[in-house]
């Protein structure tokens, strides 16, 4: 056992209780454990294979360097490619960040309003509720009967302007750019 796992062990014994420290010092940091001899096996596998591997592959990273090295160009290319790819990994994140925030923002503008109307029948009853939406639904419908009118109404006057050519200080349809009667501009 090293001195950082002793130590570490010292900041838990405050937090952690005494058989669990225990059980930490016998099963995991016991040298005869089979986490440990795994550990061992693996690493001793790697060190195997990068020795029987160094020779074939020495010389084909020596060539890829050395060819990087005598065209730059291509460096500069896959960095430039690289940091346009990165930006737009960036770009995206950000699109999908705003995009759960939004959503999850309207869910739950949704489900307020749907709470607020289930406290609404709640407070004043089904019955009162019924009579609200209804007077709300009359007073809506009287102010969409009076944009109506007031867009018929404007319609029509624009309408009868337009048939009888114009009233005094009007423009012209096309902008005010228009033909004197004498041909000229």
């Amino acid at each position: 056992m090293d001195r950082g796992d002793t130590s570490m062990l010292d900041a838990l014994k405050g937090i952690l209780p005494e058989h669990t420290i225990d059980l930490l010092q016998d099963h995991i940091q016991n040298p005869q454990t089979a986490i440990h001899a795994l550990w061992r096996q693996t690493l001793s596998l790697a060190n195997k294979l990068a020795s029987l591997l160094s020779p074939v592959f020495a010389p084909l990273l020596a060539r890829a360097l050395q060819a990087l090295h005598d065209s730059p160009d291509v460096v500069v290319l896959a960095f430039l490619l690289g940091v346009f790819v990165l930006a737009l990994q960036l770009v995206a994140f950000v699109h999908r960040t705003m995009m759960y925030v939004t959503r999850l923002a309207f869910r739950l503008l949704g489900w307020a309003l749907v709470f607020a109307i289930l406290a609404v029948v709640w407070r004043r009853g089904p019955e009162a509720a019924v009579r609200d939406v209804v007077v709300f639904i009359s007073k809506l419908a009287g102010y969409g009967a009076v944009v109506r009118d007031i867009w018929w109404s404007e319609y029509q006057r624009f309408d009868a302007q337009t048939k009888r050519g114009g009233g005094t200080g009007q423009r012209a349809p096309s902008g005010g750019y228009s033909r004197s009667r004498d041909g000229s501009w």
